[in-house]
């Protein structure tokens, strides 16, 4: 039995220093980089997971990169702060390394990985209730008032939508940010939260209807066809 120092791993993997990079920019209300995984040919991908699992530094680290800025990504869109966004993916990918060698399907990795990101981020929204408390700070005092004092510069924009995205139910939001900001299928969505392609879909609709309704109160959007 390999015995792992799974922190020693990590920071060895972090060898590159990702979290003295800009990474917010690259995340931050566009498309996050197209998936390094969606191009890695399924039998590297066993064979780095096999590596990992026999205790391979190097495989660790490789794994580590092939996922880095989707899971920073995910956690930033979450928690919509850089520092609390570098601690989750510190924490998720500890609990990567260490659950490695309950990995028996390769091809079902990219979905867990996603599942770990997720119940990781959501568990540590609610534990410490950040998440109630960033929606109170987004919400408006007057919201008359914001309306009147909001223009179209790029950062309002930003924000407006941001401040949108908090106020969508949990599954709602997760099934946008999969698809809309990372790119992901229906069906890896659908991998990844354990439901049906149909489901995701349906969400996202709710989801695209809801942020509709909200940017339109805010004046952002008019009409019908908009």
């Amino acid at each position: 039995m390999v015995l792992i120092n799974y922190s020693l791993v990590l920071r060895m993997a972090m060898a590159d220093n990702i979290f003295g990079t800009n990474l917010t920019s690259e995340c931050k209300g566009e498309k996050l980089l197209e998936s390094t995984t969606k191009n890695q040919p399924q039998a590297e991908l066993a064979q780095l997971i096999k590596l990992a699992q026999s205790g391979n530094l190097d495989a660790f680290e490789k794994l580590y990169t092939l996922y880095k800025r989707k899971v920073y990504g995910l956690a930033y869109n979450l928690a919509r702060d850089h520092q609390t966004a570098e601690d989750l993916v510190q924490d998720i990918f500890l609990k990567i390394f260490s659950a490695i060698n309950d990995i028996d399907r390769p091809e079902l990795f990219p979905a867990w990985v996603y599942r770990v990101a997720l119940n990781t981020c959501y568990s540590h929204l609610r534990r410490e209730k950040t998440y109630g408390e960033k929606l109170e700070v987004l919400a408006p005092v007057d919201e008359g008032q914001a309306d009147e004092s909001f223009d179209s510069r790029p950062d309002d924009l930003t924000r407006a939508v941001n401040e949108a995205l908090a106020r969508l139910p949990e599954k709602l939001r997760t099934v946008f940010l999969l698809h809309e900001v990372d790119g992901l299928t229906h069906e890896e969505i659908a991998a990844v939260l354990g439901c049906q392609p149909g489901t995701s879909k349906s969400q996202l609709f709710k989801a695209r209807m809801k942020l509709r309704k909200i940017l339109k109160k805010k004046k952002l959007l008019q009409g019908g066809n908009q």
